[in-house]
């Protein structure tokens, strides 16, 4: 259809000024606008992949996540889902993990409070010259828990079922992740 559109218009303009334009020459400005068309739409695609994660707007995940976070992770939705699809992880998932490591679901941990530390992540720099990691903002944090779960994603592990003997040595984690996660989605 567009190529009809470009070589009508184009006959158009070769008609009206009598130009004596060769074939090949059309067939070039036809391929450039094909392909100028076809760049647009891939970026336009994804621009939408972006928007969307499993059929679902992100601006409907951020508004049922952000129902859930509460004390220093109020209204941290957008960042969570916006990075977490990024980064190709169920933002759902990711959100639910963070609520059972860190308790923001009612009020969150002193590690999470004063580390930044939204994982239950060990490491260094310790905070307050403990074993779990430190972090400088909440961000920082943040993107540190959900590139773990893009890590895990990566091996083919993701679900909290399959993530679950990796991350915690409680056996019964990934049940607890899973039921923040049907309450998220709701």
């Amino acid at each position: 259809m567009q190529e009809l559109m470009i070589i009508l218009m184009f006959n158009m303009l070769v008609k009206d000024n009598n130009f004596d334009v060769s074939h090949d020459y059309m067939d070039k400005q036809i391929q450039i606008s094909i392909d100028y068309f076809e760049d647009e739409y891939k970026e336009y695609q994804n621009y939408l992949s972006r928007q969307y994660f499993n059929g679902e707007h992100k601006d409907v995940i951020i508004k049922k996540i952000n129902r859930y976070l509460r004390s220093n992770l109020k209204n941290k939705g957008e960042f969570i889902v916006t990075y977490s699809i990024q980064k190709g992880v169920d933002p759902y998932l990711v959100t639910a993990v963070i609520l059972q490591e860190t308790g923001c679901y009612w009020n969150c941990s002193k590690l999470a409070k004063t580390c930044n530390n939204y994982g239950g992540n060990k490491g260094k720099p310790g905070c307050n010259g403990g074993s779990y990691r430190k972090f400088n903002t909440q961000e920082e944090g943040l993107k540190f828990a959900i590139n773990k779960l893009a890590n895990y994603y990566k091996k083919g592990l993701t679900t909290p079922e399959k993530i679950n003997p990796k991350y915690a040595s409680d056996k019964t984690w990934y049940k607890k992740v899973r039921n923040y996660m049907k309450k998220l989605k709701k």
